[in-house]
C-alpha cells in the first residue's frame, strides 16, 4: 500500500496536456527551448556491454511551464518471442520456469502510458510508451520506443524477431515533457505478473508472464475495479534478450533453445504471428502440478 500510495501522489502531480498553438506553425507559443545540453558518455563495446548511454538534460519552457527532465538513453537490439497461455495454467508454467531458470521470480506491476504523435511532428505517426515501475520504493520512470525489425533472408532463417529498441530512464515529470513536445495520451494499461532473469549460453534472457488491463480512470493505479482486462483468461508470455549486430545469431539461438523447454505448455513465436493455445497445455500443466505436489520445491 505504501508503494501504491507513493506512486499515486506522483501521478497526481502530472498536469493535463497544455493547450497551446500549433508548435510547428506558431512562433508565439509559450513553449520555448531554453537549453539543451548533451553530454555523450560512450563506453567501449564489448561482448557483455553493448549499450550506448546518452545523458541528456532538457530545460523546456518558461515560468510555470518550465519542465526539467533528466534522461539517460540506451540504444540496443533485442531478440524477442511471444506466446499466450491460459490463466489456469500459469502456476504450472511458474513451476517449470523456476526449475529451468534456477532463480526466484520477481513480481511485476507496471503502469504503461501509450502516447502518439500529432500530425505536425512528422510525416509518420510515432508511438512512445512511458513505463512506471510500481514495485520500486520510489516509482521508476522509463521511456521505451520499439524500432523496426531486421529483414531479409537472414531474418527469415531464425525463429525469433530481432529489432532495435531505445530505452531512456527519466524523471517523474517525463509525461509533461512529451505533452509539451506535442504528444497526446492515447490510452493507459496496467501490467501485472512476474518475471525471471537468468543467463544461458552467454545471453541475458528475461521471461515475463503478465496480464494487461485497460485503465478507464486517468492514472488510476490504486483502484483496479474500473479496469477492463484486455484478454480475459489469457496471459502474455514474452522472452527477450539484448543483442548486438555482432552476436544476434548466438543470442537468437540461445532464446530458441530455451523456448523448446516450454513447448508442452505454450508455443512462442515472433510478435504478430499468433499460434493460439497449445493443445497439450492442460496435460502438461497437470503433470507439473502433480510433480510439484509430491516434491519439496
Amino acid at each position: 500500500m505504501l508503494r501504491l500510495d507513493g506512486s499515486r501522489r506522483r501521478l497526481d502531480e502530472i498536469s493535463p496536456p497544455v493547450k497551446s498553438p500549433n508548435l510547428a506553425k506558431s512562433h508565439s507559443t509559450l513553449i520555448s527551448v531554453k537549453r539543451v545540453r548533451l553530454n555523450h558518455r560512450r563506453r567501449p563495446v564489448t561482448a557483455d556491454h553493448h549499450l550506448i548511454s546518452d545523458h541528456t538534460t532538457l530545460d523546456i519552457g518558461k515560468g510555470k511551464e518550465k519542465c526539467y527532465n533528466q534522461i539517460s538513453s540506451k540504444v540496443s537490439m533485442e531478440c524477442v518471442v511471444q506466446g499466450i497461455i491460459e490463466t489456469q495454467h500459469v502456476e504450472a508454467l511458474e513451476i517449470l520456469l523456476l526449475g529451468l531458470c534456477g532463480v526466484p521470480k520477481e513480481s511485476l506491476r507496471v503502469h504503461e502510458l501509450i502516447l502518439k504523435s500529432v500530425p505536425n511532428l512528422g510525416l509518420e505517426a510515432s508511438e512512445i510508451r512511458i513505463l512506471c515501475d510500481l514495485m520500486q520504493p520510489e516509482p521508476a520512470w522509463t521511456v521505451r520506443h520499439v524500432g523496426g525489425s531486421m529483414r531479409g533472408a537472414g531474418a527469415d532463417q531464425i525463429s525469433v524477431l530481432v529489432r532495435t529498441m531505445v530505452e531512456s530512464k527519466a524523471s517523474k515529470n517525463v509525461l509533461r515533457l512529451f505533452y509539451l513536445l506535442g504528444y497526446k495520451l492515447d490510452h493507459e494499461l496496467l501490467r501485472v505478473g512476474f518475471a525471471f532473469h537468468f543467463h544461458l549460453r552467454g545471453a541475458q534472457i528475461t521471461v515475463t508472464v503478465s496480464s494487461y488491463s485497460k485503465m478507464l480512470k486517468l492514472h488510476g493505479t490504486e483502484s483496479t475495479d474500473d479496469n477492463v482486462p484486455v484478454s480475459p483468461g489469457i496471459q502474455m508470455v514474452e522472452v527477450t534478450a539484448p543483442a548486438s549486430a555482432e552476436n544476434y545469431s548466438e543470442v537468437a539461438a540461445a532464446v530458441s533453445s530455451f523456448c523448446e523447454y516450454l513447448a508442452p505448455l505454450l508455443h512462442l513465436s515472433k510478435p504478430g504471428v499468433s499460434t493460439g493455445v497449445v493443445p497439450t497445455a492442460a496435460a502438461a500443466a497437470a503433470s507439473l502440478m502433480s510433480f510439484s505436489g509430491s516434491t519439496n520445491m
